[in-house]
């Protein structure tokens, strides 16, 4: 049994590695490839979304009842890829309030990100918000 057990094991950790290897080989020379494997690592409640910068709080602001700093006024672009159990639906020209988890460079109005966010849950759960862990400028 603990035989099987091993092999088992061993076989699906080859499939992983020939899976990855193939994205890699698929995506070799694109200069998208960081982001494809970025949206391969989702978490629970993650999402990778393209946004443009509405505007911004001067000091800090509220989501949800919850106080948070660098807040950001935004508008989906585009959904790129959610991991799974995001309960939020999103969609094209959506706007929101989201949070950046750290202090993000002087975003001036209408720049593009794409970012990684990871859905959080209100006081009251009746509703989520977004606090944004990743981003990347687009030109």
């Amino acid at each position: 049994m603990l035989l099987f057990l091993i092999l088992t094991h061993s076989c699906s950790d080859s499939d992983q590695i020939a899976i990855t290897e193939s994205v890699q080989e698929e995506t070799k020379g694109d200069e998208n490839q960081e982001i494809i494997v970025d949206q391969q690592l989702l978490g629970p409640n993650e999402i990778v979304l393209r946004i443009k910068i509405l505007g911004s709080a001067s000091q800090g602001k509220e989501i949800c009842g919850l106080s948070k700093e660098h807040v950001f006024h935004v508008e989906v672009i585009e959904v790129v890829e959610s991991g799974g159990s995001v309960s939020q639906k999103i969609s094209k020209n959506h706007q929101m309030d989201v949070a950046f988890l750290f202090q993000p460079e002087q975003f001036e109005a209408d720049i593009s990100l794409e970012v990684k966010a990871k859905e959080g849950l209100c006081p009251d759960a009746s509703s989520t918000y977004f606090t944004i862990i990743e981003h990347k400028i687009l030109e």
